[in-house]
Formats: C-alpha cells, structure tokens, sequence
C-alpha cells in the first residue's frame, strides 16, 4: 500500500488539527474532529488514539505550565474510557499542569465530545534534566 504523504506530514496535519484552540493560563483548550484514519477496526474512535491525546495533552499542559518548549519525559500514563466516539465527533480536549516540580510534572486531561466525557487521564512526567535540555536545544 503506497502512503500518499510522509509520516512527518501526518504528524504535523494531526498536530496542528489539534492545537490553537486557546486556552487560559496553564489550560490548554484544544480540538479535534474525528475521521476515518481515527477509528478502530469496527468503526468507533480508537483507544490509541485517545491516549494519544492524553499524552501530547498532557505534554502541552507542562510545556504551557513552566514556559519552556522542554516537555520532560512520561513516567505514567492512565486513562480510563467512559464513553465512545464515532466519526465526525466534534472533540474538545482540556488539558491542566496542576503542579511542576524539580522532578515531577502532573497533568489531567479530558475528552469530551459535546456534554459526553469520552475519557479522563493523568499523566506524569518526569522534568528534571530541564538545564541539559537548553543545552541540547540550542
């Protein structure tokens, strides 16, 4: 099967579907209109791609909370499914840094697609290493 665009392309398509949506001080607000490419093989929204969302949520949640582009790396990922999604849902994806410490950085994120809570996570992340980091990043 030929693949019509590079992966790195994919990836920057989903990114920016996905970002820009605002947000308020360490809460990202972001969205997402589920296709095709995001089902499972019987048709609902797949469970990869929700903890997906969780992690690069999450992720954005700590980059928004200490100001850096420098997003640590995850320690646990958890996510509990409440409810499914189909094509054409309408996401809205609430991402919060409660706390980022010398170590540990900790986020919540939900899905949500109108009043429907499709999941709830958390995710940990380590961020201690952020001085090598800037270094690397230069």
């Amino acid at each position: 099967m030929a693949m019509s665009r590079s992966v790195l392309e994919t990836v920057r398509k989903t990114w920016s579907s996905i970002i820009g949506f605002g947000g308020l001080d360490t809460t990202i607000l972001s969205g997402m209109t589920v296709e095709k490419r995001h089902l499972n093989r019987v048709n609902g929204l797949h469970g990869g791609t929700l903890c997906t969302l969780v992690d690069i949520g999450g992720s954005l949640a700590v980059s928004a909370k200490t100001n850096s582009t420098y997003t640590g790396v995850s320690t646990d990922i958890n996510v509990s499914f409440l409810n499914g999604g189909k094509i054409g849902d309408q996401l809205q994806i609430e991402s919060i840094c409660h706390k980022s410490g010398k170590t540990l950085a900790y986020t919540n994120v939900t899905v949500k697609s109108g009043d429907k809570i499709l999941v709830t996570g958390s995710h940990t992340k380590y961020v201690g290493q952020k001085d090598q980091w800037r270094e690397l990043s230069k």
